[in-house]
């Protein structure tokens, strides 16, 4: 979703899935269970998937819930395997700071592993408080940085990824309340991102390897790059719930 620099976007690689699956992210559907029931969603709440990649969290919502999800997502690539996938849901080609629906069209908003991918962090999150119905739920589970003073010797990175866009807790929490919503619920699971890392370097040999394999960077200078300026940030992996009261 860069727009200033040119990104390659790791999430349209066959690589990627063929470590993360259709879900994209560390835990496949752990942490979207423990929300669906911390939130009490049913099929009578309507949702939005922000980011909804290849539809998995759709599909899943469906099948175990029959709740019909919205998804958007600015890949036109992976919006056509959700629409083979997901012929019940209604899909969007779109970013998260220009939502295209009306206020208070959803009562509860997931954005798993794409919070971190957005262009513009406050837009995105005024956005989602302007889409969702008053008391509506924010679900976000994402990465972030245990140490967050690292964090801008990644901008310059060309690796278009979560792993690219750690989010500071403080700062995005200090976002979210100024922004009208109340933290009900966080916690650290950075033993599922642990369990992922594990699993691509037994498949690959080395992090380096993947992210030269997923981005199509051949010499592996980047990825390399990448690797060594992540570990300074020493990155973990939350589940965040807010819950939407009166907007500042």
């Amino acid at each position: 979703m860069g727009a200033h620099v040119n990104r390659s976007n790791a999430y349209e690689s066959r690589c990627m899935s063929d470590v993360l699956g259709r879900t994209l992210r560390p835990g496949e559907f752990k942490l979207t269970e423990k929300a669906i029931k911390f939130c009490n969603i049913t099929n009578k709440d309507s949702v939005l998937d922000l980011g909804c990649g290849m539809g998995a969290t759709i599909e899943y919502l469906y099948k175990q819930y029959i709740i019909k999800a919205t998804g958007i997502d600015p890949s036109e690539k992976l919006l056509g395997i959700a629409k083979e996938k997901c012929d019940f849901a209604n899909f969007v080609l779109g970013t998260g700071d220009m939502l295209p629906f009306p206020k208070e069209s959803f009562q509860c908003v997931f954005a798993e592993c794409t919070l971190s991918l957005m262009n513009d962090l406050n837009q995105t999150i005024h956005e989602v408080n302007r889409v969702l119905k008053k008391n509506g739920w924010f679900i976000i589970t994402d990465v972030f940085a245990k140490h967050p003073d690292e964090i801008k010797e990644l901008e310059n990175c060309s690796i278009h990824s979560c792993m690219r866009g750690l989010h500071n807790l403080d700062i995005l929490q200090e976002k979210l309340t100024n922004t009208g919503f109340k933290i009900a619920y966080f916690e650290d699971c950075s033993d599922l991102l642990k369990e992922l890392l594990v699993k691509i370097i037994f498949n690959y040999g080395s992090m380096d390897i993947f992210w030269s394999k997923a981005t199509g960077d051949t010499d592996c200078l980047s990825g390399i790059e990448f690797i060594e300026k992540l570990k300074l940030c020493k990155p973990g992996y939350f589940i965040l719930i807010g819950k939407k009261g009166k907007t500042k």
